[in-house]
């Protein structure tokens, strides 16, 4: 939990604010407990002086009833009193209170305070010295007045709970706030982190650094820095493909027509068959480094080194099956096609076009049609190319796209081919299928191109 900064954040935040209401909670009972405890002795020294004068005065008759009542109406504490007279002689009251162990002192002010235990409760005990003259009593008197704490212990529970109520809004706002602002505050990271996963996979040009708080801007520019680097690093990987592809490109171009030289000037059959492999091979070299600059080119067009223009998918499609049936006169194409106007680059979705109609071509059935299609279907343009050949397992579909990878049966080919119709697609931010063709027999390869798709 403690691996998110939000969580981090709050509890940074929160914590101490726990921590400051656990020590004010502390420090109002400490002060309520004082406080309670001078207004509820102040009272008790009251009552103490009017007991002690009554008993004064009545020269240690009981409590009248006037006087108690007044006691009752004052506190709802039970009061109990004894009175000792000179020389410690009993006069009145409960002779069972407990007096301090250090024994009565006469005080500057005549007061003692002290807490004891009486018939099972606690008890607040206050002992007054009085000089008294009389006919019966001469000499220092002591009332002893001991009062139960419910009043004090009720006052400081009734602070204390006010407190308790008052400290768990507060934090309960405070935290909703502090969440409010955390996630205000942290709102520019996860904009950062939304556009960065909203970014192409080949996208590696630099992250707007827009109005970036200082804290994230150090971020960005690190990342920059490192989408830098890996563009530097891409397009010389990209430049010494190419250039190898254009390398190789002159000299099998001049291979070609000598292998066909060559197999004519042949005076064997031996010779013939030799020469035939020769030419064979560079035809596989020439196919292959055009099939490497086309997936250059693909890939430069995902990194966004190129621009889109208005094409319709139909009319591409009927441009490139004229000039594959001059190569394949025989070859038995049934088009089916409505006008798909897209955005994307011409010669790319040639290439798209040329592989899918070659594949379909080669692997599948001779004897029935290859079927393209181009329609729309929501907000995408579909193009479709389906044969009736031997088709792809359902557990190849995903591998087949990948480079260089090839069917056990297929002896033939590059394993570039839907390698660069994929990469094609996606850099025209589409999606490429492949499933099974009409009734479940052969293949069919449907592409889906947003209809205006940005560079």
């Amino acid at each position: 939990m403690f691996r998110s900064i939000h969580t981090r954040l709050l509890a940074w935040l929160v914590i101490p604010l726990l921590f400051m209401s656990a020590a004010h909670l502390i420090s109002t009972y400490i002060n309520t407990h004082k406080t309670s405890e001078r207004i509820f002795d102040k009272l008790l020294v009251t009552l103490a002086l009017t007991i002690s004068e009554h008993a004064l005065a009545s020269e240690g008759d009981l409590l009248t009833e006037d006087l108690l009542e007044l006691i009752r109406v004052t506190t709802n504490d039970n009061l109990y009193y004894k009175v000792i007279g000179p020389n410690g002689s009993f006069v009145t009251g409960y002779n069972t209170i407990p007096e301090p162990q250090s024994g009565i002192q006469e005080l500057e002010e005549h007061l003692y305070f002290y807490d004891a235990v009486f018939l099972d409760q606690k008890v607040r005990v206050i002992a007054v010295s009085s000089l008294i003259e009389g006919r019966d009593l001469d000499g220092w008197m002591t009332t002893f007045v001991a009062q139960t704490i419910n009043d004090r212990n009720a006052y400081i529970d009734s602070i204390l709970a006010d407190t308790i109520f008052r400290v768990i809004i507060l934090v309960v706002v405070a935290s909703v706030l502090l969440y409010v602002g955390v996630s205000f505050g942290l709102q520019p990271l996860k904009q950062l982190q939304a556009s960065v996963q909203q970014r192409h996979p080949k996208d590696l040009s630099p992250l707007d650094q827009g109005n970036l708080p200082r804290e994230i801007t150090g971020l960005v520019f690190a990342l920059n820095h490192l989408l830098q680097r890996l563009s530097a690093n891409t397009s010389l990987t990209k430049r010494f493909v190419e250039n190898a592809a254009h390398q190789l490109r002159t000299p099998v171009a001049a291979l070609l027509p000598q292998t066909d030289m060559a197999l004519r000037r042949a005076e064997s059959e031996r010779e013939r068959v030799a020469v035939g492999k020769i030419k064979r091979n560079a035809e596989n070299i020439a196919r292959l480094t055009h099939q490497l600059l086309n997936l250059t080119t693909a890939e430069a067009i995902a990194l966004g080194y190129q621009h889109f223009k208005t094409i319709d998918l139909a009319e591409a499609v009927k441009k490139h099956t004229s000039i594959f049936l001059e190569l394949y006169p025989n070859a038995d194409l049934k088009l089916e096609l409505q006008p798909t106007p897209m955005q994307g680059d011409e010669l790319c979705i040639n290439e798209v076009i040329d592989n899918l109609l070659d594949n379909a071509r080669k692997y599948g059935d001779s004897s029935q049609a290859i079927t393209v299609r181009t329609f729309q279907q929501d907000t995408q343009c579909i193009l479709e190319v389906s044969d009736q050949g031997c088709g792809v397992p359902e557990a190849c579909r995903e591998k087949v796209t990948e480079r260089f990878y090839r069917l056990s049966h297929d002896s033939t080919g590059s394993g570039l081919g839907l390698a660069i119709v994929k990469e094609i697609v996606q850099a025209h931010r589409g999606q490429l299928e492949i499933g099974s063709g009409p009734d479940g027999l052969g293949t069919c390869v449907r592409c889906r191109f947003p209809i205006l798709s940005e560079s």
